[in-house]
């Protein structure tokens, strides 16, 4: 009797091998990277990137919500539900971090280019968050010139000094600090690798 054709399932022996390599990548991991690492983990989970005070009232928002903030910036003075959006960019985020172990799992070059995945992810929620809160809150119709155009118009100028009366509320907090400098940190180290391989 012919012995039964695999389906595509990984069997437990292949996943054990994957995962003793992981583990191996992770402890290639040099000392400054996983601390690195650790501390962006904490500083995206579990330590508020902005903080919001008004008057006696202080409200924290983590840098894996940053996708929902971004989407709606009011956003960041209430409670953010859990949403697709929200889980979706929570396992981008996680996604970054465990992406220093590519260089210690392919042997390429550029893989070390992936330590400053989470540094570019900071950035780039930065300057979309800045876009978002900056510019026209209430899109300009296309006939400018006429009613409907002069009353966007006011009301986005009176939105704007809104915003910047808000903006005066709104602080970085302890968790984008830590973050900001663990992946300054995470993209040094791999930069400095990247380099030296190439001489």
């Amino acid at each position: 009797m012919d012995k039964p054709t695999s389906l595509g399932v990984p069997s437990n022996t292949e996943t054990h091998s994957h995962l003793a390599r992981i583990i191996s990548a992770a402890a290639e991991l040099d000392g400054p990277s996983k601390f690195a690492i650790i501390c962006v983990f904490f500083a995206w989970f579990f330590i508020d990137t902005l903080v919001v005070s008004v008057g006696s009232m202080k409200h924290g928002v983590r840098f894996f919500d940053a996708a929902a903030v971004i989407a709606d910036p009011t956003r960041m003075f209430f409670s953010i539900d859990t949403s697709f959006g929200v889980v979706v960019f929570a396992l981008l985020c996680s996604l970054c971090l465990i992406a220093p172990l590519a260089p210690h799992l392919w042997r390429n070059r550029l893989a070390w280019l992936a330590y400053l995945l989470p540094l570019i992810l900071i950035i780039v929620c930065g300057l979309l968050l800045y876009s978002r809160t900056s510019g026209d809150i209430l899109a300009t119709p296309s006939d400018a010139s006429g009613l409907r155009g002069s009353v966007m118009s006011f009301a986005n100028k009176i939105l704007q000094r809104g915003s910047d009366l808000v903006a005066r509320h709104v602080a970085v907090g302890a968790g984008g600090y830590v973050a900001l400098l663990g992946s300054l940190v995470l993209g040094y180290q791999g930069m400095r690798r990247f380099l030296n391989k190439r001489s």
